[in-house]
């Protein structure tokens, strides 16, 4: 197969969740979307429009679920964008753009990524004048133009695969691993969350079909939890080539805006998220095991116990919002480390 065939799948001994029957409901699925996916060109020519599923207050739950756990579920999409760059066919194409190689562009490309999903959280995403939906448009515009230079040096364009993988990398750790995020919300809450994804998969280009948020709250959590195990897993233990050049690109980069990201524990933070075996290894100096150690005891002690979240979230919460907002509007680490005339 064009794209999947780069992409090494492990059979699962057990699954995700425990359950025999996990597996059977989402194999189906799974394969449909690891072989149909991977031939099905990625759609950012389609009409912008609400599906007649969407609804309207279970996105709105999805927009304010984000902002409750603002800083928790940011870091789970910095481990995500960390883990779809260890797939093969996605990082051919980010490498292809020449955007986010090197520290100072993973820097500029990864703040404006992270800008427009957090336009889409905030926003009315159909509202023509909005900024959400000028985001959108913007992130559609950048994948037809990465599909016309992929075509032009023979490289297979971007599929429905490779932009759900990418959907998992901004929701996937969010919905399967709350506990070792310390995400705080109710089930209405993670429905509305899974919502708000699907309603972006669908108007960035994603079928129906291969929408990894199609179907209920226990169903999402099944079939992301087989890609997960399935793909994401085999992938961090034997990344594709390419993939630490990246990665520590978009570490470096992405210091100037929380000088407390390190590559070593951010690496063993998103591999635990992943339940890969020994992620505390991944950190191979002292520092970097301390920066994890404090990092796993803010997510699952500050975050994780109610005595402590109650001030503890909110102070996280401000304290990530603010470096958002520094980042955008006065980058001065990133003025100090790369230079002004390097940012803009």
């Amino acid at each position: 197969m064009a794209v999947g065939a780069s992409i090494v799948v492990e059979k699962i001994e057990q699954p995700y969740d425990g359950s025999s029957k996990s597996t059977l409901v989402t194999d189906n699925e799974f394969r449909v979307l690891l072989e149909d996916g991977a031939l099905a060109a990625a759609d950012a020519n389609h009409a912008v429009g609400l599906p007649p599923w969407f609804d309207w207050d279970k996105f709105r739950r999805g927009q304010q679920y984000f902002r409750k756990n603002y800083f928790a579920l940011f870091v789970s999409k910095l481990c995500g964008l960390i883990s779809i760059l260890a797939i093969p066919s996605i990082v051919r194409i980010l490498i292809l753009t020449r955007q986010s190689s090197e520290p100072v562009a993973a820097f500029r490309r990864y703040v404006v990524t992270l800008t427009h999903m957090l336009d889409w959280y905030d926003g009315d995403l159909l509202e023509p004048t909005s900024r959400a939906h000028r985001s959108l448009m913007s992130v559609r515009l950048r994948h037809c133009t990465a599909a016309r230079k992929a075509r032009k040096v023979g490289l297979t364009p971007i599929s429905q695969l490779d932009m759900v993988l990418t959907q998992f990398g901004f929701m996937g750790f969010g919905l399967l691993a709350p506990e070792k995020l310390g995400l705080s919300g109710t089930k209405e809450d993670l429905e509305g969350y899974v919502h708000f994804w699907r309603t972006v998969g669908h108007l960035l280009g994603i079928e129906d079909r291969f929408n990894l948020c199609k179907g209920s709250l226990e169903e999402t959590k099944k079939l992301c939890g087989t890609v997960l195990e399935q793909v994401f897993v085999p992938a961090l233990k034997k990344p594709a080539e390419g993939f630490e050049e990246m990665s520590r690109a978009l570490m470096d980069g992405m210091w100037a805006m929380s000088p407390f990201l390190h590559y070593d524990a951010f690496m063993g933070f998103t591999m635990r998220l992943a339940g890969v075996e020994k992620s505390k290894e991944v950190a191979k100096t002292a520092y970097g095991r301390g920066l994890l150690s404090y990092q796993i005891f803010v997510h699952e002690v500050l975050l994780g116990s109610w005595v402590t979240a109650w001030f503890a979230r909110p102070i996280h919460n401000f304290l990530m919002w603010f470096s958002v907002f520094m980042t955008q509007r006065l980058p001065l680490l990133a003025y100090l480390r790369f230079g002004r005339s390097q940012i803009y």
